[in-house]
């Protein structure tokens, strides 16, 4: 399998030539899916699942549009972001659905995903190619597909399952979620079995073992939460991140070089977004991720409140951007002000920014900068935190369980992170401790908003949010916002009815 990342980067690189509009249409493939014989065609069959999860991930403003309402991401108050300010002010659930323009933007690129898997995994059943090879590309297209779908049900509730390539139109029976979760729970005990371990192989940006296992940690620690509250995944939550732990082949790196782009794809990614100058184009420029303003991402920043919480030290230096360069474009070039910077406190936008990314980005391109390191969805920090949260809620937490809490916390203070540190460690915590180190660990990540609703303390997190915020809430957070409508553009164009107000959880 050597020259497989090859193949694959060659192959997706070639699709995401397309224009925008291109990008849009249902494409099964490059070949057909009931004549899969080699390895090549394999590779080939796996790229369009790739590349949605790639189309969905690039544009900040559209990632994770249903997490905006966490405290640790909120928006600039004017602009073009009222979108996502029907969610940053709990602003949704009645007859505002139609406003929510970008709402359908993750919704479709997640059934594509979905959609793209199933044809794989059926086509896979008459492929004649190599077995192991089948196995591979079988758990990787059932890897994603249970990611999307574990998106999807957390975002909008009760989900048809649907293996046969389709998207809902309405006709299909929503499943509970506990039947989601355990259709999710199937297909990555297939994957996991199925993917290689990480570092076996130079397929860089595809799924391992390791991801599956962690997906499966995540899956089980969202199970023991709302709206489910099954206490006993908690173990199986932490006896899958302690399978990643025990592989002995992710570790933390150090805080000052986390997010720099010849970082990306370390051995703390344990599965990554990926992109790169020669691949990715949007508005007629290689690009990833924009940051617009500054030296971060302007249109996501930490609620103040949120902000001021967050423990100080290098974490904290490597996370946001309070120096806001006042900057302008000629040729690409920083054209210094006087002064040259300005507290983000007395800018315009009145908020630090999140910098993560930001050492990737490229002034080349006229207006805008870009960033090109590839985007973490899972990274081994939050293995380390599952695991501890989960031994915790499941009453056994150990001194194992303590020993990954404290590395996170050794490498937020700069130290390293398997040498023990008095000044740091700690010897006991609670679940929201825990929970909270996760917050801070992984903010802006889109992670927080899924650790509130699961736990059910997002009303708690509001309540602390800073009265100086320029999004003022328009309704009190409760249970009615814990998930998502179905965007408008669905119910218009099928049978599909719209969640309830109060969205009914089954």
């Amino acid at each position: 399998m050597k020259n497989t990342y090859k193949i694959f980067t060659l192959i997706i690189s070639t699709l995401l030539v397309f224009s925008c509009s291109d990008l849009e249409e249902d494409r099964s493939g490059i070949l057909s899916l009931d004549n899969l014989q080699s390895e090549a065609d394999l590779v080939a069959a796996l790229v369009p699942v790739y590349k949605r999860l790639q189309y969905s991930y690039r544009n900040p403003h559209f990632m994770r549009t249903n997490t905006f309402g966490s405290d640790d991401i909120t928006t600039w108050w004017g602009g073009n972001k009222a979108p996502l300010r029907v969610f940053d002010s709990f602003n949704y659930g009645g007859g505002e659905n139609g406003d929510i323009n970008w709402l359908d933007y993750d919704w479709k690129g997640f059934w594509k995903m979905i959609y793209h898997a199933n044809s794989l995994v059926e086509g896979l059943k008459t492929s004649t190619a190599d077995q192991e090879l089948k196995s591979v590309a079988d758990g990787e297209a059932r890897f994603l597909r249970a990611f999307a779908y574990l998106q999807l049900v957390r975002e909008h509730g009760n989900m048809p399952i649907i293996l046969d390539g389709m998207t809902p139109t309405g006709d299909e029976e929503r499943a509970t979620v506990l039947e989601n979760y355990q259709h999710i729970e199937a297909d990555l005990l297939i994957a996991e079995a199925n993917l290689p371990a990480p570092g076996s192989t130079a397929n860089v940006g595809r799924a391992s073992s390791a991801a599956a296992k962690t997906l499966l940690a995540d899956l089980y620690l969202t199970w023991a939460g709302w709206p489910v509250k099954d206490n006993s995944k908690n173990s199986l939550a932490a006896s899958k991140a302690k399978e990643v732990i025990d592989m002995g082949y992710h570790s933390l790196l150090p805080i000052d070089q986390l997010w720099l782009l010849e970082n990306s794809n370390s051995r703390e990614s344990v599965f990554s977004v990926q992109f790169s100058k020669e691949e990715d184009q949007r508005n007629g420029h290689p690009a990833a991720t924009s940051f617009h303003m500054a030296r971060g991402w302007s249109d996501m920043y930490p609620e103040l409140q949120f902000f001021k919480d967050f423990p100080e030290g290098p974490r904290k230096e490597a996370t946001f951007v309070t120096q806001i360069p006042n900057r302008g474009f000629a040729g690409g070039k920083i054209i210094t002000k006087n002064p040259p910077t300005i507290e983000w406190s007395v800018s315009q936008r009145f908020h630090p920014m999140y910098g993560k990314f930001t050492a990737s980005e490229d002034l080349t391109v006229v207006g805008r900068t870009m960033g090109y390191r590839s985007i973490e969805i899972y990274r081994y920090a939050e293995v380390l935190l599952i695991y501890a949260e989960a031994k915790a809620a499941s009453g056994a937490l150990d001194a194992s369980a303590l020993d990954a809490l404290n590395q996170v916390k050794r490498r937020a203070a700069g130290l390293d992170p398997n040498t023990p540190n008095a000044t740091v460690d700690v010897s006991s915590a609670s679940v929201q401790d825990i929970i909270d180190e996760k917050g801070w660990e992984l903010a802006g990540e889109h992670k927080r908003w899924f650790d509130l609703v699961r736990t059910e303390t997002l009303e708690s997190a509001i309540l602390k949010r800073d009265p100086d915020e320029q999004v003022p809430l328009v309704r009190q957070p409760g249970k009615a916002q814990y998930i998502s409508p179905i965007p408008a553009e669905a119910i218009a164009t099928s049978k599909l009815v719209q969640n309830p107000q109060g969205f009914k959880i089954q």
